[in-house]
């Protein structure tokens, strides 16, 4: 038995006052967070090594109006302590020129604020956020999934038009009673996963579907300009509209994705699966000129394509849900090394086909004459690879 954070986001509607409210919340954190964003960038190596920064003290003293803010103080302290965590992931990642800690602004697509101070009750079927914020209703199909005394901490977030708030609780999970199912994971763009059993799981049709309602609204936005009056109101109009539809894109595959880990957790006490660079794999083809020096765009559009259909499948979550759950509830999972060839070794004798191309989807083996479906073959493989990693005869 083990203590693990566990999540749980409830969507609530505000009253006005209360939304108003809430906005000045969001512009607090916003402000805290954007004072250290200002000190770290007059930071240099040799000059200003150390630079000062505000602490909420300091900050309220400066400046009245957070005083009288509703935000909870400890909210100012966390955006902060999420400033210092991306300064520290700058650092550690500088060489490459990410992460660097960037200016809140209130056109971002989420909004939020984190108390990490939380009332541990209910009042019927609202929750109190604090005196000045009052409560929210909770619906009875959304009612907190644990103990209010686990609770240890809460978020407000805003994403577009609609608000939720995020339980943080303390919960001491229990390993799930031993299975004898093993199974190796081969993850695909033709196919989502496909199983060593021989079973190939895919997104539903609905995944296309929204997908084609993101590219409608993209579309329509690209129509709209920037500038003022009621260009600019359309232009934001549309850009919620946009957002609203790749948050439901997200959360639709989100859930899918919850379902076949949960549903493959439950079936198997050991899980194998490759492991993919998607960065990698997804890089924009580099551009090519001949010997006239006009550029050539062989390739390019099909380049295009295979990045799409890498970032729409989103392995990368997939993978870290079956990460999780595994360590959770007392399953092996291995991920074998991605120079494993999978792909080209029969599962039957080890013979390796080296002369294996994408465009290859069956292919026979001449050293004992096994016919493979290539990604049903590649499962098999990479069961096998992980069972001897783990010490599996």
């Amino acid at each position: 038995m083990t203590k693990r954070k566990i999540a749980q986001r409830i969507p609530f509607t505000p009253s006005k006052t209360q939304a108003v409210l809430l906005e000045q919340c969001f512009g607090a954190r916003r402000f805290a967070y954007n004072q250290q964003v200002e000190v770290f960038n007059t930071y240099d190596k040799d000059t200003n090594p150390r630079p000062a920064y505000p602490n909420v003290t300091v900050m309220k003293n400066t400046h009245a109006w957070l005083k009288d803010s509703p935000v909870p103080s400890n909210a100012l302290s966390n955006a902060i302590m999420d400033f210092r965590k991306s300064v520290t992931a700058y650092f550690r990642k500088a060489q490459y020129g990410k992460n660097r800690p960037r200016f809140a602004s209130r056109h971002d697509a989420v909004q939020s604020f984190r108390n990490t101070m939380p009332i541990r009750r209910m009042d019927g079927n609202r929750y109190p956020l604090s005196k000045k914020l009052g409560s929210i209703r909770i619906g009875k199909r959304h009612k907190p999934r644990f103990p209010l005394d686990q609770l240890s901490s809460w978020t407000v977030k805003r994403e577009g038009d609609k608000y939720h708030i995020v339980f943080l609780f303390d919960v001491d999970v229990q390993p799930k009673p031993a299975v004898p199912g093993r199974v190796g994971i081969d993850l695909g763009v033709k196919d989502f996963l496909v199983l060593s059993t021989g079973e190939k799981i895919n997104y539903p049709q609905r995944l296309h579907q929204l997908e084609q309602t993101i590219i409608r609204e993209q579309r329509r936005l690209s129509r709209k300009r920037k500038g003022t009056g009621a260009q600019s109101n359309n232009y934001y109009k549309q850009k919620t509209r946009l957002r609203k539809a790749y948050r439901k894109l997200h959360d639709w595959r989100d859930d899918y994705q919850h379902q076949v880990s949960h549903r493959l957790i439950e079936e198997n006490q050991f899980i194998g699966m490759e492991t993919l660079m998607v960065a990698n794999m997804s890089r924009k083809a580099k551009k090519r000129v001949d010997e006239t020096g006009r550029l050539v765009r062989n390739g390019q559009a099909r380049k295009r394509t295979m990045n799409r259909n890498i970032r729409r499948v989103a392995w990368s979550g997939f993978a870290d849900k079956l990460a999780y759950k595994a360590q959770w509830y007392g399953r092996t999972f291995q991920q074998v090394d991605r120079f494993y060839p999978s792909s080209r070794l029969c599962h039957e004798c080890g013979w390796k086909n080296t002369g294996l191309t994408l465009r290859d989807r069956q292919w026979d083996c001449p050293a004992c004459g096994a016919r493979h479906d290539r990604d049903v073959n590649a499962a098999r493989n990479i069961l096998g690879e992980a069972l001897r990693l783990n010490g599996y005869n």
